[in-house]
């Protein structure tokens, strides 16, 4: 046992030098590949000399159980692997440090009293593995390596989770209770979503790419590219392009595993950029009908402090289990910071399954705020909210519910706001939950409930204040846009159908390219017959109002479907999609969502894939490509695509090349399709190869890189 015991201080001492010769000569090092793995690796085994180093100190309390050579040995093995352990930590802590972006003033902190516990930790195995006496000095050195250990476990959760980490519960003195009056909408809106999402990353402590974000003078320095946005144009700026890569990509923020950006988050800071990225302005000085105001108090109640707060009876979720519920479609945060109680929004009504809402039960005490807005909610859900007793907002506006069951919400007791804009409600089925003791709004717009019947309401109850017009003044405002129906791919003798919210509105809409207004374009009365893909777009008009944006979405129709599709050239590994049946599956992709299966994606190779209809091959004469177009995350249109046909495989001729028209500048994100128009023929085989762009233009900050090209569907006409 000696010489083992001897072979491992030799191998410590070893690592105390190299220790102290990386603290002096630390700036000078240029670290390879294969040690940064290791330094990554320093979380993993910090805990084995806190745990060894524990365990000893609880030997030591025991030691009377032990015989005196008994205890000596399992003493003596114990201070061996607290110093090779200690030595090991600190020496990968320092390969972490080289390669990772920490705040200096923190890391050297943590830097210092790791390498002193390993120091301390070896000179102390050094001493009892040679001395027999000296209890008192021992027993001091001991107390004095558990205090080190404490110093540089602080020190480290300082770099992990912030400042003050270990004895913020008990000397937090609460945060400033920001209100309107006195918060700007940067404090109010703002800054909430990017402590959620970003201050963990760029703070003091650890500054990733040199951004500090914690505080606003250093936020408007930027980091080591430059300042991250410029003012009035987001898809421009650097903390918006970041976002909207690819979440494996290097640069996309947040990196892939911490929480990502919900839609109305992005949404928000893309406002905000946009307004001028102001840091003083008060939510009121805003126009009532700006854009960002309107997201701005979508969000406010995240920070914005209510005196009950302090009195909400329950206990807080853990972080653990707010982190597991929150997905991309769905997010869960704190109205406030550090408080128990919950908010609940989902997101984009194609990825919602009921499931997703029974999820929540596991926050069912601390939820008190949902917003299922525009999800396809019906009656029979409602059964599955009313289990979320704590419930004081409930947000159903646009959603299919009628009325049908909604009696159930009678055991919300702290209900006090309810939202049914857009619905399908009656007076009568509205009346059954209006005796819950705690409500005290609804908000009932544009449903089937009219002014008299308002009247009525109010009168029977006057606590309750019935919100039944969205403005006080509608005529300078503009009418929502149309809303389409039909989602997914149409099938094959579906007719496009269009409605809208507000009645006696006039539709507008075309499918040739040109652009309807308020007395141009077909008038829609009954639903469309389309037989191909097609370009829609539409307006709604009404007396009084002004016209909506424009509605333009691409409408795929269902075509021919090959008998066999095969892939010539591999999508990228890391968009592999389902391979070649993702091409003609009837799926179609979410363009901030990739790694979904319905997507394709290709840049080293050009995307080549081979058609097949077998004996009977119908007369083709049009092939659509359904791509994305997400130019922040280097997603382009094709620069060039090939049709190839024939009926032997192996001699297709060329039917037609097209050189797709190339963006000069950002754009909002969004699928398109790309039509390729060939002579009528009813070939067996039919070939595409379209191009990734191989560099990226001037404009883009990722100029002179490759680009990528991301297909989801093929369609035959």
């Amino acid at each position: 046992m000696q010489r083992a015991i001897r072979f491992f201080i030799n191998v410590i001492f070893f690592i105390q030098v190299l220790l102290i010769f990386l603290l002096f000569f630390e700036n000078r090092i240029q670290l390879p590949v294969w040690l940064q793995v290791a330094g990554r690796m320093h979380p993993m085994v910090l805990h084995l000399p806190i745990g060894i180093l524990i365990g000893l100190f609880v030997f030591l309390i025991f030691r009377n159980m032990f015989t005196r050579k008994q205890f000596r040995k399992v003493i003596l093995l114990c201070l061996v692997m607290s110093s090779i352990s200690a030595s090991i930590t600190a020496l990968f802590g320092f390969f972490l440090s080289i390669s990772g972006d920490y705040g200096t003033s923190s890391i050297q902190q943590h830097k210092f009293s790791g390498v002193a516990l390993s120091v301390i930790s070896f000179f102390l195995l050094v001493w009892y593995s040679n001395v027999k006496k000296g209890e008192i000095v021992f027993y001091s050195s001991m107390l004095f390596t558990i205090l080190l250990l404490f110093l540089a476990g602080h020190t480290g959760s300082v770099l992990t989770h912030g400042e003050n980490f270990i004895f913020e519960p008990v000397s937090s003195k609460g945060h400033e209770n920001l209100t309107v009056e006195n918060a700007s909408l940067y404090q109010l809106a703002v800054m909430p979503v990017l402590e959620r999402k970003c201050f963990s990353c760029h703070n003091e402590s650890k500054a990733k790419g040199k951004l500090i974000m914690t505080t606003v003078e250093k936020f408007k320095l930027g980091g080591e590219n430059g300042k991250e946005w410029i003012e009035g144009n987001p898809d421009s700026s650097r903390m918006i392009q970041n976002i909207y890569l690819p979440l494996k990509d290097d640069e996309h923020m947040p990196p892939d595993g911490k929480p990502q950006l919900a839609p109305h988050e992005i949404s928000l800071l893309e406002a905000w950029i946009k307004s001028g990225a102001d840091f003083e302005k008060k939510l009121f000085e805003f126009d009532e009908t700006d854009t960002l105001r309107l997201l701005a108090t979508s969000i406010i109640n995240s920070v914005v402090k209510d005196p009950k707060d302090d009195a909400y009876p329950f206990k807080p979720a853990s972080a653990d289990l707010i982190k597991r519920i929150n997905t991309p479609f769905r997010t869960v945060f704190p109205l406030y910071i550090n408080s128990p109680a919950l908010q609940a929004d989902f997101f984009v009504k194609e990825a919602f399954k009921i499931n997703s809402l029974e999820e929540l039960k596991e926050i069912k005490d601390q939820l008190v705020i949902l917003n299922l807005s525009k999800m396809p909610i019906t009656d029979g859900d409602i059964k599955v909210i009313s289990q979320f007793s704590n419930l004081e907002q409930l947000n159903l506006n646009f959603t299919s519910i009628k009325g049908e069951g909604i009696s159930a919400l009678k055991s919300l007791p702290n209900l006090e706001s309810l939202s049914l804009s857009g619905t399908s409600i009656g007076k009568d089925k509205l009346n059954e939950v209006l005796s819950l003791p705690a409500l005290s709004e609804v908000f009932i717009w544009n449903t089937p409930i009219n002014e008299s019947e308002v009247l009525e309401l109010q009168q029977a109850y006057p606590k309750i204040e019935f919100i039944h017009t969205l403005f006080k003044d509608t005529s300078t405002l503009a009418l929502s846009k149309p809303i389409l129906v039909n989602e997914g791919i149409i099938k094959i003798g579906d007719l496009l159908q269009l409605k809208h919210t507000m009645p006696g509105v006039v539709i507008r809409y075309s499918i040739d390219g040109s652009i309807p207004d308020s007395v141009s374009g077909f008038v829609y009365e009954n639903p469309i017959d389309v037989k191909e893909t097609v370009k829609l777009q539409a307006i709604a008009c009404k007396g009084g109002w002004f016209c909506s944006k424009l509605l333009d979405v691409i409408c795929f129709v269902e075509g021919y479907k090959p008998n066999q599709v095969t892939l010539l050239k591999p999508a990228d590994k890391q968009y592999p999609g389902q391979g070649a049946s993702s091409l003609t599956d009837g799926r179609k992709g979410f363009t901030d969502v990739l790694k979904e299966p319905s997507w394709l994606g290709f840049r080293e190779n050009a995307f080549e894939a081979k058609f097949n209809f077998g004996d009977s091959p119908p007369t083709i004469h049009k092939i659509v490509l359904s791509y994305a177009d997400n130019l922040g995350g280097y997603i382009f249109p094709p620069s060039e695509v090939e049709v190839w046909g024939g009926n032997n495989s192996e001699e297709l001729k060329l039917l037609t090349i097209i050189k797709s028209e190339q963006p000069e500048a950002y754009r909002p994100q969004r699928m398109r399709a790309l039509d390729l128009t060939i002579d009528p023929s009813n070939f067996l085989n039919y070939k595409i190869v379209a191009k990734p762009l191989s560099v990226l233009p001037q404009w883009h900050s990722g100029k002179g890189q490759k680009g990528w090209f991301f297909v989801d569907e093929i369609f035959f006409y």
